[in-house]
């Protein structure tokens, strides 16, 4: 199989917008009844319920695949709040995985290419553009979008009826800038709660000092009032 050929069927295989998270699952349901509700939305290719690897017991929680995006997004409308042995299944897209942020200079990787390449709608780009794409950083894709769209939307469309795939390519490198923010968001996210946790952190200690000293702890300044107050001999 040639590489080009590998990277067109890893484009064409990407799940990450079939595969859908189902949590809230009841530990006494079995497989059985877990996969039934699923295949009320459509036909289910592959079901993956978490268990604990050391006791085997389930997790609650399963990783859902459908034929397309379509279904899976369906999925996530109507199988939410689906009643399973009396509890109510949350759904959503388990999307892709996520990754902290390369630097805005640092390439996006043939991996994010590929998932952007599924995302696109109708024909993808060539896999030479794919490629092309994972060795540019996030600063040199917005450069690229920029200068798409410096000739105002009427030339954007002008172009890409005239130049083959590049409005696939387009459509890509917007996917590619979307993944880029939403890393960047949770990455930012993740270091403000770091950062409130470490506040937090600071406050208690800075309490429980407080409370040391007003039970008798060492304080200089009561040492300081006592000491004025011998009366020498």
């Amino acid at each position: 199989m040639s590489t080009s050929t590998s990277l067109a069927a890893a484009a064409a295989n990407c799940r990450c917008s079939r595969v859908v998270f189902v949590g809230n699952i009841p530990f006494h349901a079995s497989e059985k009844e877990l996969r039934d509700a699923c295949e009320l939305i459509g036909p289910v290719r592959s079901l993956r319920v978490a268990a604990d690897p050391a006791t085997g017991r389930r997790r609650g929680y399963a990783f859902v695949e459908y034929p397309d995006d379509e279904t899976a997004r369906s999925a996530c409308r109507n199988l939410s709040g689906h009643d399973l042995r009396g509890r109510e299944l949350r759904v959503g897209l388990a999307g892709r995985r996520r990754r902290r942020p390369r630097g805005d200079s640092e390439p996006v990787g043939l991996e994010d290419a590929i998932h952007a390449a599924s995302l696109v709608s109708g024909t993808p780009a060539p896999d030479p553009v794919t490629r092309y794409l994972a060795a540019r950083s996030a600063r040199e894709l917005r450069e690229m979008a920029a200068a798409l769209e410096a000739g105002g939307p009427g030339a954007l469309t002008l172009l890409e009826e005239h130049v083959p795939g590049l409005a696939a390519a387009a459509e890509q490198v917007g996917h590619l800038l979307d993944m880029a923010a939403a890393d960047d968001a949770a990455e930012e996210a993740r270091n403000k709660k770091r950062a409130a946790a470490a506040d937090s952190d600071d406050d208690r200690r800075a309490k429980l000092a407080k409370v040391g000293v007003e039970a008798g702890g060492f304080n200089k300044d009561k040492i300081a009032i006592s000491v004025v107050g011998v009366t020498c001999f």
